[in-house]
């Protein structure tokens, strides 16, 4: 009821159902609790959406990551592979036991695993095979230091550049029986050379051999000259690899001037002919 201030207007009465107010009543509380949750709910959605982004760029961003490791991965890889490569040709050719290498690493694998995000896995697993590798290229360099020690003391040349003419194993002409060496086609005085460093263990008169000069090499192994006109060398002197230790002569059982060249191992000769142009590669065969 409204009612005017002076009393002289008329009273105005409004009669509204309780049903209505409590219907008023729920509205504004529906609506209330309806703009309310809505603001809570855009509020965590937004939050979420910025979270959603955030995550997003941190994906692309590791994503350049990954795709970064893979490229060097496999270039990783493809490295490894080639230094087992190289490692397996040098141990094949330096006739090393077992030369084959018993581990690789496959960039295939390594590309597969980095994509899957398995990037410290495969760098671990990188790491234990360079080195193996690294280990594997130390055994070599040990090995080539030694094989080079004793190549300086390996038969490795010739004594005198000539014409073979009679090689080493049986023969009929022109005596019968096994020839201890190889003869070397040469001209009356021509200077015979050592093919390897060593100590001269004989110089002197042998039958059949006529003037000889033997020289120990070490190892086992000694080198002979025979059918000598003359001596450059006497017994206990060092000699090294290229020097002229006597001349071309046909001293002994010969039929004409050359060198009878013989190389013996533990005292029983071999073949002479395997050790003529012995390089680095084939001594580590024969030292093997």
């Amino acid at each position: 009821m409204v009612v005017p201030h002076d009393a002289r207007g008329r009273p105005i009465c409004l009669k509204i159902p309780v049903s209505w107010v409590y219907t008023a009543l729920g509205l504004a509380l529906f609506s209330f609790i309806l703009v309310g949750s809505s603001m809570i709910y855009s509020t965590l959605l937004s939050r979420k959406l910025v979270n959603y982004a955030n995550t997003l760029s941190r994906s692309e961003q590791q994503q350049v990551v990954i795709n970064s490791f893979s490229d060097k991965t496999v270039k990783v890889g493809r490295a490894i592979d080639e230094l087992v490569r190289q490692d397996n040709e040098l141990r094949k050719l330096l006739g090393l036991k077992g030369w084959q290498s018993k581990v690789k690493l496959s960039t295939d694998r390594i590309s597969s695993e980095v994509k899957a995000g398995k990037v410290s896995t495969v760098f671990e697993e990188a790491n234990d095979k360079l080195a193996e590798r690294n280990k594997s290229l130390e055994e070599l360099k040990q090995w080539v230091s030694f094989v080079r020690s004793r190549l300086a003391s390996t038969p490795s040349s010739w004594p005198f550049y000539g014409r073979l003419v009679s090689f080493f194993g049986y023969r009929s002409y022109p005596w019968r029986g096994v020839h201890t060496g190889v003869d070397i086609q040469a001209y009356r005085g021509a200077p015979v050379r050592s093919t390897a460093a060593g100590v001269v263990s004989f110089v002197g008169w042998r039958s059949g051999y006529g003037k000889t000069v033997e020289i120990d090499h070490g190892h086992g192994v000694a080198t002979l000259y025979a059918h000598n006109s003359g001596y450059a060398v006497k017994t206990g002197q060092k000699v090294r690899k290229g020097q002229v230790v006597c001349y071309v002569g046909m001293t002994g059982w010969s039929t004409g001037p050359h060198v009878h060249y013989e190389v013996r191992r533990y005292g029983r000769p071999v073949n002479p002919v395997a050790f003529l142009n012995l390089n680095i590669f084939t001594a580590s065969r024969f030292w093997r």
